[in-house]
């Protein structure tokens, strides 16, 4: 049991700061939602609700959280998403956040739609 994550050909396992920082966009593309003091949603955000959408804007907030270490998407909670060891997780994951990152580049180029979803 944990956190899966998926955005186009590309799956994470409990990397919680990239989780931190999708909850940020999923509210600040679902701003109807009710999220509790940590901006993590109440019941949302997770299997079958609505994913992230992967905008331009979305792909370049995340190349700049992978180049800082996601350093402002501290993940203060989520024994399931592997919060107790967010550290080790981004730097296991950094080079394969930035070829995600450089393939969002191209797909949005190409004119494709993409999205991040996730189970917990």
């Amino acid at each position: 049991m944990g956190l899966d994550q998926y955005a186009g050909s590309r799956e994470w396992r409990k990397h919680a700061r990239l989780q931190q920082f999708m909850s940020v966009m999923h509210k600040e593309q679902n701003p109807k939602i009710e999220y509790d003091s940590s901006g993590i949603p109440s019941l949302g955000f997770n299997n079958g609700d609505k994913p992230v959408d992967l905008t331009e804007d979305v792909v370049q907030k995340l190349e700049e959280a992978v180049n800082n270490g996601f350093m402002n998407y501290f993940c203060p909670d989520g024994f399931f998403w592997g919060q107790q060891f967010q550290e080790e997780s981004v730097k296991e994951y950094k080079e394969q956040d930035l070829e995600f990152v450089a393939e969002c580049k191209q797909a949005l180029k190409d004119g494709e739609i993409l999205t991040y979803e996730c189970s917990w």
